[in-house]
């Protein structure tokens, strides 16, 4: 996979949720799927403003454009539901791009998605793709678990794959499954490189291995986009080195790692 373009974008207010007989629709469905888990719905949640993954999606295109017509794959990676549900993100991506892209998505794994769907673009054997990756804070529930797993802020990354594209590639998805924090460290030293740069998502922030001569560290609030941002920031002064991306999911004790060579 040869990297074209990447952009990251964080989101001011947004717009607020639709009123009306969409409000009543919303509120009933917030209160079915809270419920089910045994959680309360927010209250005043839908009277606040919010980001749609479909709203975040679409000004990455217009950030994007123009992006190339041969884009076979789209693929999407979140951490969490997107807060409105009027528009499918997904769909909107694959009918906004007229090349009829296969769409792919990836959530419910928490800040692995990104890595799962880089994989899930690889196996459809292409070199044209296009994958956004999201962040979203407005939930209708309070988040539990790690710090790390909250979204803070609404947040997107775009990466444009192309077969000339000129920034990386490579990109080689590594998984771990069943790893205990412990062990976190030993696994992400065995994949340095020479002077391979480590870019680490906020869920490795207390189990960094040594090594690494460079290292850096995404912030707290950006679950499923925090590595993917520093590498947008960062790749200018990465050129001719080996970058592994990496995170972990605390929960599920999954380790994943991307390794790719910029240009």
């Amino acid at each position: 996979m040869r990297l074209h373009r990447i952009e990251t974008r964080v989101f001011e207010e947004g717009l607020p949720f639709s009123s009306g007989a969409a409000a009543r629709w919303m509120e009933h469905y917030t209160q079915d799927i809270t419920g089910l888990y045994g959680l309360a719905p927010r209250p005043g949640h839908l009277l606040k403003r919010r980001n749609s993954y479909a709203d975040m999606a679409a000004a990455m295109l217009e950030i994007m454009a123009p992006v190339p017509a041969a884009m076979e794959v789209v693929a999407m990676a979140t951490t969490v539901p997107d807060a409105d549900l009027q528009q499918a993100p997904i769909s909107m991506l694959a009918d906004a791009l007229l090349s009829d892209p296969l769409p792919l998505g990836a959530s419910e794994q928490g800040p692995i998605a990104p890595f799962t769907a880089l994989e899930l673009i690889q196996l459809y054997d292409t070199e044209n793709a296009l994958l956004m990756v999201l962040d979203q804070r407005s939930l209708p529930y309070d988040v539990t678990g790690p710090e790390e797993i909250v979204p803070l802020q609404d947040c997107a990354v775009a990466l444009l794959f192309t077969e000339d594209g000129g920034c990386a590639d490579d990109f080689a998805i590594r998984h771990w499954v069943d790893v205990p924090p412990v062990k976190v460290a030993d696994l992400l030293a065995g994949e340095r490189d020479g002077g391979a740069t480590l870019i680490a998502g906020a869920g490795l922030a207390k189990t960094l291995p040594s090594g690494f001569p460079d290292m850096r560290v995404a912030p707290l609030g950006l679950p499923c986009t925090g590595a993917w941002t520093e590498l947008a920031v960062a790749l200018p002064g990465l050129r001719g080195r080996s970058v592994t991306v990496a995170d972990y999911d605390h929960a599920l004790r999954h380790l994943s790692t991307c390794t790719l060579h910029i240009d």
